[in-house]
């Protein structure tokens, strides 16, 4: 076992000075970070260190342990001070050690950090100016912009703050699901929609957006980039990408029934072509291991196959007819 390093302030990007930190009401709402975590000790120590560094003074920290084996349990030992509470033990996902850390929370606001993501510097001041007012007065949820990187802090990208307009832009997700990591709720919120689904192991945060958005509850934006998204192959959604990408179409046909015919035809044929790839994968990864890596790369992005593109040039290479159907934007303008 590797004697242990304290990192601290590891989160990428140009780190901004105390004197850059953004102005907030000096009654901060106190905020719950929730940080459910299975065997990536690589990453766990980056993840809570992005967390204590953040300065914010109203803060709680929860990390929900998934029983791992390895040396996460000695990281989250040399941090127990900063920790208001950790536990390791066995649970059925994420969905269900989130929903248990929200039982004890204590926070105004609630974020759920993955356990390979990181904040980026004064994210949680951020999420206060646009959360941290009175209820009513504002959102009840918001999702701020994100960098993708890769295992070595590498930036790869951005995942703009744009949420969908409407519920149906939001199931067809053309611009890809909201970054999990860069969302907050308000801690009433959460329990009064019941808590994530456990049955979705994957995709919970997806399906938890859905729920919301059929609830007419629309996000806010915080406009700065609050979280480091790591994108890399021992990640929960890459190692599982078929069952993460099934779990995208279970959740747009629960929430699909809400739409109006046009757009739910559009959402149940792009669901049913979703599932023939998925299947087509499955099969072709069985009969050939080389092919997985270019499947892995497909399923990590499942929001691709909603590209014209992609999906044609896809069901052509399976000996499949392409159906027929309109361009994202043009889908996404009769849907809305």
């Amino acid at each position: 076992m590797r004697a242990l390093t304290v990192v601290r302030s590891v989160t990428p990007g140009r780190l901004r000075t105390p004197a850059e930190a953004p102005a907030v009401n000096d009654k901060l709402p106190r905020i719950t970070v929730i940080v459910p975590h299975l065997e990536q000790p690589r990453y766990l120590e980056r993840a809570l260190c992005s967390v204590i560094d953040q300065g914010y003074d109203n803060l709680e920290l929860i990390v929900m342990d998934g029983g791992s084996g390895d040396e996460s349990l000695e990281l989250l030992r040399a941090y127990d001070e900063h920790i208001d509470h950790w536990q390791s033990d066995w649970d059925s996902g994420p969905a269900e050690a989130v929903n248990t850390a929200l039982n004890w929370a204590t926070g105004d606001l609630v974020g759920v950090l993955d356990g390979d993501d990181a904040y980026l510097p004064f994210a949680l001041h951020e999420v206060a100016k646009v959360l941290g007012v009175e209820v009513g007065d504002g959102p009840d949820w918001a999702v701020g912009s994100a960098v993708r990187v890769d295992e070595c802090d590498e930036p790869l990208g951005e995942h703009p703050a744009d949420p969908p307009r409407s519920l149906a832009s939001f199931l067809m997700h053309d611009a890809g699901p909201l970054p999990g990591s860069a969302v907050f709720y308000r801690t009433e919120l959460l329990k009064i929609m019941g808590g994530f689904d456990s049955t979705f192991r994957l995709a919970y945060a997806h399906e938890m957006h859905a729920r919301l958005y059929t609830a007419e509850q629309r996000p806010g934006v915080i406009k700065p980039a609050v979280a480091a998204v790591r994108d890399h192959d021992a990640s929960l959604t890459a190692a599982h990408a078929l069952g993460c990408g099934d779990e995208f179409v279970v959740a747009a046909e629960r929430y699909g029934n809400q739409l109006p015919p046009t757009p739910r035809y559009l959402l149940w044929r792009k669901c049913d072509e979703a599932r023939r790839l998925y299947a087509a994968a499955e099969a072709e990864i069985a009969a050939d291991p080389d092919r997985r890596v270019m499947w892995s790369q497909l399923l990590r992005r499942p929001w691709w196959l909603a590209r014209d593109g992609y999906r044609r040039q896809l069901l052509r290479s399976l000996g499949q007819a392409p159906t027929a159907m309109p361009a994202p934007a043009d889908a996404d303008r009769r849907a809305a």
